[in-house]
């Protein structure tokens, strides 16, 4: 049981009437005073809902942790797309070792079969040797069964000529071995004394034919000597050629080692500054004059660069420098005189390129050379041609004249 004593009190504002029970009068609050007297705790009543949490500031960060262990490796990322091709750098030099030498020579293989031989066709027959001695007549023999029908052949006389006293007969086959045209060669014989005529036989009677049996062969006659040998016979057909023979084992040697490296050669110039050329392929006569030179004629041109094509059958540099001159032609005279060729330099001959021949009547001369020389921008260059007479000048056909200049330094 709880024992409680409650005492009111007004503020000093209230007025003294107030009573303790009521509010003052004119609204002043009043005081209460509450002495108790605590009795035996309760039990404790349901804790009541959470309030809401207040936020403080926040705190100072603290210290950083000590780190922990590397976690495993992650798995391998997906492969990025392969990034544009570089450009090509510049190509170096190539510079070709000497060739290794040469591995061994296979084995050859076995040589095939050979092919039939080719016949060629039976030379003419020698002249007929010496008759042997006529054996004796022998017993006929049984008749022999009929052979086979030849065919039928044919013998032709040919030519018949006379040869040298002394010189031996020959017959020659001008045709085949079925169709005989005989060429005969006689020798003359020396001229014998003529004889007297004799006196005619009287006739006699006309005798039996009896034909007796054909005796047995007689023994070979001696053999007369050999008849000149005739000409050789025309060349057989070659025969089909026989089946390859199996191809042979092929060994190759082993590679040579590589040589050593060359010498890097001088870096070549990388274009002409300048060149060009004439030529010229017409046939003509130029006639000329004692004392005079007269002009070659070179109609044609070529690819040129920095140089032009006029006065006509000359080449004029237009750029200044070093220069070979290369010059050709090939010309006859009508008689024999001395001929000068020149090559000219604004229409005087330059030294190293005049030659002078004495030509023979129609007989072709070649005058050429080649040489170096310094040429100002716009000197000109051509051919020229003289003579100690007056005579005839033949260029020949196809081409007969050329002259070329090119500038191989500044």
């Amino acid at each position: 049981m709880n024992y409680k004593n409650i005492f009111f009190a007004c503020n000093s504002d209230c007025n003294s009437g107030c009573n303790p029970c009521n509010a003052c009068g004119n609204g002043a609050v009043k005081r209460i005073y509450i002495n108790t007297l605590t009795g035996i705790t309760g039990p404790t009543g349901p804790t009541g809902a959470t309030g809401p949490a207040g936020t403080g500031p926040t705190g100072p960060t603290g210290a950083t942790g000590i780190t922990g262990p590397t976690g495993p490796t992650g798995s391998t990322g997906v492969t990025g797309a392969t990034g544009a091709t570089g450009p090509t750098g510049p190509t170096g030099i190539s510079v070709t070792g000497p060739t290794g030498a040469t591995g061994p020579t296979g084995i050859t293989g076995p040589t095939g079969a050979t092919g039939p031989a080719g016949t060629g066709p039976t030379g003419p027959m020698g002249p007929t040797g010496v008759a042997g001695i006529t054996g004796p007549t022998g017993p006929t023999g049984a008749t022999g069964a009929d052979g086979e029908d030849g065919e039928a052949a044919s013998v032709v006389v040919g030519t018949t000529e006379t040869g040298e006293p002394g010189t031996a007969a020959v017959v020659t086959n001008g045709g085949t071995p079925q169709n005989a045209v005989l060429n005969f060669v006689i020798p003359r014989g020396a001229t014998g004394v003529t004889g007297s005529t004799g006196a005619t036989g009287p006739t006699g009677p006309t005798g039996i034919s009896v034909t007796g049996p054909t005796g047995a062969t007689g023994a070979t006659g001696v053999t007369g000597p050999t008849g000149a040998t005739g000409p050789t016979g025309p060349t057989g057909a070659i025969g089909a050629t026989g089946p390859t023979g199996a191809a042979g084992v092929s060994i190759t040697g082993p590679t040579g080692a590589t040589g050593p490296t060359g010498v890097t050669g001088a870096t070549g110039v990388a274009d002409l500054n300048a060149y060009g050329g004439l030529y010229n392929t017409t046939p003509q006569t130029l006639n000329l004059t004692v004392g005079g030179t007269t002009q070659l004629p070179l109609p044609i041109t070529m690819p040129s660069k920095n140089v032009t094509y006029t006065p006509a059958n000359s080449i004029t540099a237009t750029a200044g420098g070093v220069y070979e001159i290369n010059y050709y032609t090939n010309v006859s005279a009508a008689l024999g005189t001395t001929v000068t060729m020149s090559v000219r330099r604004n229409g005087t001959a330059i030294p190293q390129a005049s030659i002078s021949r004495v030509l023979s009547v129609g007989v072709g001369s070649l005058y050429n050379g080649s040489f170096i020389i310094s040429l100002n921008a716009g000197d000109v260059i051509d051919m020229a041609i003289s003579a100690l007479l007056a005579v005839g000048i033949t260029l020949g056909g196809g081409v007969n004249t050329t002259l070329t200049i090119k500038q191989i330094s500044v």
